[in-house]
Formats: C-alpha cells, sequence, structure tokens
C-alpha cells in the first residue's frame, strides 16, 4: 500500500460508520448469513474504501488503486456504479442492469453517512 496525503486523519474510524450502514441496508448480519452473502463483505469493505477516497479525500482512480493495491480498472469500476441498480438487484434480484454491487451499495451507505454527518453539524 502506497502512502498518500490524507486531508482527514480519522479515515478508520469514518470507514467503519459507512461499512455499518451498508451491512444494515444489506439487512444486517443475519441476512447476510441467512442469504450467503458473507463472501460480499471484503468486496464491500474495498469499495466503501473507494468511494470513502474519492469523495472525501479527492483521490482519483489510479491514486486509489495505488493505495490500495488493487487494479485501477476495479477502481473505476467501483465509482462507475449504479446505485440504483445495485438497490433493485437487492430488492429483487432481476435487474438486468450490470453494475459493481457493492460499489452501489457503497454509495448508498456513503450518502447516507454524508446526510448524517450534515443533520449533526447544522444542529451544534
Amino acid at each position: 500500500m502506497k502512502k498518500i496525503e490524507l486531508l482527514k486523519q480519522d479515515m478508520d474510524k469514518v470507514i467503519k460508520e459507512i461499512f455499518m450502514i451498508a451491512i444494515d441496508i444489506l439487512g444486517g448480519p443475519k441476512k447476510l448469513v441467512e442469504y450467503k452473502r458473507l463472501t460480499w463483505l471484503a468486496s464491500l469493505m474495498e469499495a466503501i474504501f473507494v468511494i470513502y477516497l474519492h469523495n472525501e479525500e479527492n483521490k482519483s482512480a489510479d491514486e486509489i488503486a495505488e493505495f490500495l493495491g488493487i487494479s485501477s480498472q476495479t477502481a473505476k469500476t467501483i465509482l462507475q456504479s449504479k446505485p440504483e441498480y445495485a438497490q433493485m438487484k437487492l430488492e429483487n434480484s432481476e435487474s438486468s442492469e450490470k453494475t459493481h454491487i457493492a460499489g452501489g451499495i457503497a454509495k448508498i451507505a456513503y450518502k447516507k453517512w454524508k446526510e448524517e454527518n450534515e443533520k449533526g453539524s447544522m444542529a451544534v
């Protein structure tokens, strides 16, 4: 993993928060076990890092790929994922649209995290 300059120092804490939101979106831990989706967790964590680094740290797909030790194409695929298609796939398993499911879920979770944070800072 290449070291990159980060704007925010609490990245691990934020990633965990977004990850937990994503787990809830997927139906919670029990649903992950019931539907045999435990294999999604590694891909989901990777996608959350990609989305976070791109949106909060303004990193390019190439910088993210080098930092995480993944291919640039994987980072680009995650960044291009369609949350609405991922949601459709989860809800009825019949979406014919192609998208990076973990990337789409990561985007939905990131958006919820961002909204919660903005509400919290407005309340101060």
